[in-house]
């Protein structure tokens, strides 16, 4: 371990634990307003929004831990996991499926404009610059295809064992959110990098870790908004 990964990391979890307060906070301040009626489209957009920068964040490495690498994209795609579980306790299971499947199908239309843009004609005078862009759209192209195709399979997941599970806001996201990110971990990496990371088993092993060190962070951006959760609805649906 270097001292330049020493200061990395506590800088990067610094970065996670701003997202996070910024993605619980927006539905914090909306329900402190009363604003009742705009916590499920606001709610809604806050998690998109998150899964929408995991992709291009995904290929940004942002700290090297020992033989451990730390993917940036770790950040927002846990920080979304909390956001969807404060949708699922709320609304219900039913609400949280349906926002996975719109979630699923704005970042198939990310992937298809990423798509169409690397592949349009581009006037003559930009050409040489055609190459570089188009590296980085593809790469962002090829995240695009594992994360909607991880997170549709987590997520459904996480929503089902987040709505079934009894107790409190605590218990219900600290059982539900490791499952579901292991999960995603599984799917997206083979998908996402084989055949372009070395020791892809590697980057299994450091996304694993930093997304469970992110757990306590997910409970207390649920918990923030315990009050306008009425998660005990959600157990019967």
């Amino acid at each position: 371990m270097t001292w330049s990964s020493l200061y990395s990391l506590p800088i990067l979890y610094g970065m996670a634990f701003m997202v996070y307060i910024a993605a619980a906070g927006i539905l914090w301040l909306v329900h402190r307003l009363g604003s009742e009626e705009l916590l499920l489209p606001v709610g809604a957009m806050d998690y998109i929004l998150l899964l929408t920068i995991s992709q291009y964040m995904a290929s940004k490495i942002g700290a090297y831990v020992g033989p451990l690498v730390v993917p940036m994209g770790v950040i927002t795609y846990s920080a979304s996991v909390s956001v969807l579980d404060f949708l699922t306790l709320r609304y219900g299971r039913g609400v949280g499926y349906w926002v996975v499947r719109i979630a699923a199908y704005l970042q198939a239309l990310v992937f298809l404009i990423n798509y169409l843009v690397i592949n349009y004609p581009p006037a003559q005078f930009w050409e040489s610059l055609q190459a570089p862009f188009a590296a980085i759209m593809g790469v962002s192209a090829r995240i695009a295809i594992a994360s909607i195709t991880a997170f549709i399979v987590s997520e459904t997941y996480d929503v089902f064992l987040v709505s079934r599970l009894g107790g409190g806001v605590l218990r219900r996201v600290g059982y539900s959110d490791p499952v579901a990110m292991t999960i995603d971990t599984l799917v997206f990496i083979p998908i996402a990098f084989y055949g372009v990371v070395p020791n892809i088993w590697l980057l299994m092993l450091s996304q694993l870790t930093v997304k469970m060190s992110l757990v306590p962070m997910t409970m207390l951006a649920v918990w923030l908004n315990r009050k306008a959760l009425r998660y005990a609805v959600a157990t019967l649906r």
